[in-house]
């Protein structure tokens, strides 16, 4: 028995001489059979204008995101986002696409050439082939929309085409709001509305 457990202690001991030779053995191999590399070839560069960026800093895609008062969802995206003036806290915003979600999923959509973001206003406002799309079926296009960020209200102050389940519709103006019942939408036309009815 004793004769067992020396060439056990040898053998343990032999080995925590031998295994942390070979591991190092390993190591070096790895290191000096490796290939060498460029170390400018080895670092991703991106590829911007540095002084392009100094002068017309932004933001690329942009997120914001909250729940209005009426408790819809507000997700607002842009491809760019450009600080307006060094006294301005507001922003432009390049490809706007602004979403209302209603609380049982009905969505509205907006989207625009350009928006501009006032956070102490609270506002949105988009301009240039502005484009919503409601749950209810209404396609309504025009030049300018103001959207509130903490409110689900949409309107817009200039003149507006839509195209709904009852027909075409050409209006000086549009107000969005939600109404009594959970998802419910309001959309008053204002401002001599013409209707092109088509059964």
């Amino acid at each position: 028995m004793a004769l067992a457990d020396n060439a056990h202690s040898r053998l343990v001991g032999a080995l925590k001489v031998l295994l942390p030779l070979a591991a190092l053995a390993v190591l070096s191999t790895l290191f000096l059979l490796s290939r060498t590399r460029d170390p400018d070839a080895a670092l991703p560069y991106a590829q911007v204008d540095i002084e392009d960026m100094l002068r017309d800093p932004r933001l690329t895609a942009p997120t914001y995101s909250g729940v209005t008062r009426e408790g819809d969802e507000v997700i607002f995206t842009a491809r760019t986002a450009h600080p307006e003036g060094s006294g301005n806290t507001g922003a432009r915003a390049v490809e706007p696409v602004l979403r209302l979600i209603s609380p049982d999923g009905a969505e509205s959509h907006v989207v625009a050439a350009e928006a501009h973001v006032d956070p102490a206003a609270r506002t949105l406002v988009l301009r240039g082939a502005v484009r919503l799309d409601t749950p209810s079926g209404y396609r309504l296009e025009s030049e300018e929309l103001v959207a509130n960020l903490d409110r689900s209200r949409l309107e817009s102050p200039g003149a507006v085409s839509a195209l709904g389940p009852q027909g075409r519709i050409a209006a000086g103006g549009f107000t969005l709001t939600r109404g009594e019942a959970p998802g419910q939408e309001v959309l008053v036309f204002n401002g001599g509305v013409k209707l092109l009815y088509q059964p």
